[in-house]
């Protein structure tokens, strides 16, 4: 079955794909949106975000003020062997889950007019005659253009034998990110970051009376230690900071939500004819670590 009917199409409903469908259906244009999961979902995310997106949340149909979420303005930077960074944030930001934050613009999407298929895997995006051909199985969507927002790592990057996946596993795209919705005993107007070896995790205020604990190391850690509750034992537990979240927490989920081969390596920001937009076509990498020639080699503190 082939479809002709969309001037954009988008693969991907996240932050960037649902935002971007958002402001093209405003501007007129039929627009549908691919998501391989249903609403609403959990991903990993440090569910931070900046008070400089405040108005353009606002601008997607967001009502920020009504969610009474939390203004966090301070960050407190951890080393593992227990020194301690305190300073306030200029701009500041506020903690959203993405559970809830990506819902709100799905249920925004829809009544402005795009055209949502959850639970739609993508196989392949072709680009011939003037035309992209969007292929769901069976299915083919043909849309005057297609843009990729398919996140950190996907079926069709593989697919695509994009660079980054393609290349040799370095310091700069093997890593892991796991995360939490924890209760616990925390300054709801401060973000922490603690270091441990290879990695960092943070912690702060999402809605209600929730905590997103997050953090992101190597594959390596993992690997060499067998599980992640090993790992966060063994690895993220020399912090003391960590440890004392960890064994002091009350943690939502049963198991925590990951993802791998997280890739910090440029990626391309137009492949096969197709623009890509969000962690599709690049990661800022949060924390550095700087070998003794002052060359950035891998993320840590």
């Amino acid at each position: 079955m082939i479809t002709n009917d969309y001037d954009i199409g988008i693969v991907g409903g996240g932050l960037a794909g649902l935002t971007t469908a958002i402001q093209l259906k405003k501007k007129g244009y039929a627009v549908i949106l691919f998501e391989k999961n249903k609403y609403p979902f959990h991903r990993v995310c440090g569910e931070y975000i900046s008070l400089e997106n405040w108005d353009y949340l606002l601008d997607c149909g967001v009502d920020l003020t009504a969610l009474k979420l939390p203004i966090i303005k301070k960050l407190e930077v951890s080393a593992p062997n227990g020194a301690m960074l305190k300073t306030d944030l200029d701009l500041g930001g506020f903690g959203i889950s993405r559970f809830m934050l990506d819902h709100i613009l799905y249920e925004k999407a829809k009544p402005a007019g795009v055209i949502i298929l959850e639970g739609t895997k993508v196989d392949d995006i072709i680009y011939k005659d003037g035309y992209y051909a969007i292929s769901c199985g069976a299915e083919i969507y043909n849309v005057k253009l297609a843009l990729g927002s398919f996140g950190k790592r996907s079926n069709i990057d593989v697919k695509w034998r994009r660079n980054f996946v393609s290349k040799k596993k370095t310091a700069l795209n093997n890593y892991v990110g796991i995360k939490y919705h924890i209760k616990t005993d925390f300054p709801e107007d401060t973000i922490a970051l603690h270091n441990f070896k290879d990695g960092y995790c943070g912690i702060s205020k999402i809605e209600a009376d929730k905590y997103c604990l997050c953090y992101l190391t190597t594959a390596a850690n993992l690997q060499a230690s067998g599980s992640i509750k090993e790992m966060e034992r063994s690895i993220l537990y020399q912090n003391k900071y960590l440890e004392q979240i960890f064994e002091n927490s009350e943690f939502i989920f049963d198991e925590p939500v990951s993802i791998s081969q997280i890739s910090f390596d440029n990626k391309e920001v137009v492949y096969n004819s197709m623009p890509f937009a969000g962690d599709a076509c690049g990661m800022i990498t949060p924390l550095w670590k700087w070998n003794e020639h002052g060359h950035a080699w891998g993320q840590t503190l």
